[in-house]
């Protein structure tokens, strides 16, 4: 296990106020596996928690998102270094989008996550700066919140044009996905797409090959702005909904940045050391392969979630 020494707490900047109970000899287990695998880093029980909740406290399970979360972070410096929320570039990027946490929860006690354009301008997009700058946001959710039962997720199309699709570096789409499904610790229940463009069969012909099909079942289609089986109240007025406006809950976004600046770039050394690691077989294997159910690329299978409102 590799020492770091760094100045903040991870992956809870403020602690996590209640430790899951009757999980430490779970954790205990977890935390002397990562002490025999000589490329991982030394992290806070904290951080073996939050894999454990994730994963429904399944050890293989969560052994295997912890390495993904490491190896991911080593091998993709383009999206995981360099996390300075400050910079030209991230600045210019969030003044393009919207990313928000709705303040409600469902009742299900499931967090909402709403992601929409700002700027339509698909010339201003950088696909890799947006992969970096979602994975930044969301360590700072999963910190703001703690173990959560889960998470729903909204992405509105609205704006969202084939310029943009033009943009998207297939790298960094492939890691973006690997992250999501092999490493992301966090419990996602639901995906909605809002305002579904007429040319979405072109973005499936891109994810579905990259998606297992437990991810995909949890997408659902919407043609109008309105996420059906969702309690209206919880969201923004911008949506008929009781909330603050994005605009407002934007601000609210923004106002982590610099509570969690030092922070996020402090996060880059949360990585594998590839030199320390005991060979056995080559680590891309993670990648390679994966127990996933194919899914046939066809228009029924894309399409079989599309919501008519």
């Amino acid at each position: 296990m590799c020492a770091l020494n760094l100045k903040h707490r991870h992956p809870f900047i403020d602690g996590l106020p209640n430790h899951p109970e009757g999980k430490k000899k779970d954790m205990i287990k977890i935390k002397n596996w990562m002490a025999s695998q000589s490329h991982l880093p030394e992290v806070h029980e904290e951080f073996i928690y939050l894999f454990l909740h994730a994963c429904y406290y399944s050890h293989e399970k969560t052994k295997s998102a912890i390495e993904s979360w490491f190896t991911i972070r080593a091998s993709h410096p383009n999206i995981f270094s360099n996390r300075d929320p400050l910079e030209p570039k991230m600045k210019n990027l969030m003044d393009m989008g919207y990313l928000i946490r709705l303040p409600k929860a469902t009742p299900d006690g499931y967090r909402v996550l709403m992601y929409s354009v700002r700027d339509p301008d698909p010339t201003k997009m950088n696909f890799n700066d947006v992969v970096k700058g979602f994975c930044m946001y969301n360590d700072c959710v999963l910190s703001e919140d703690g173990l959560q039962d889960g998470y729903i997720v909204i992405f509105d199309m609205k704006d969202v044009s084939l310029g943009h699709l033009a943009r998207v570096s297939l790298p960094a789409l492939k890691c973006f996905l690997y992250y999501i499904q092999d490493a992301h610790p966090c419990r996602i229940k639901q995906i909605h797409i809002l305002n579904t463009a007429t040319w979405i069969h072109h973005v499936m012909r891109l994810v579905v090959p990259l998606v297992r099909s437990e991810l995909l079942n949890l997408v659902r289609f919407h043609k109008g702005r309105i996420p059906e089986g969702l309690p209206l109240e919880l969201l923004p007025m911008d949506y008929g909904g009781e909330a603050p406006t994005v605009e407002e809950l934007d601000i609210i976004t923004k106002s982590l940045l610099d509570k969690y600046r030092h922070w996020l770039i402090e996060s880059e050394h949360l990585k594998a050391d590839e030199s320390k690691r005991i060979k056995k077989g080559g680590f891309w294997n993670l990648f390679s392969n994966r127990n996933s159910q194919p899914v046939e690329l066809d228009e029924k299978t894309i399409l079989k979630n599309l919501q008519i409102d």
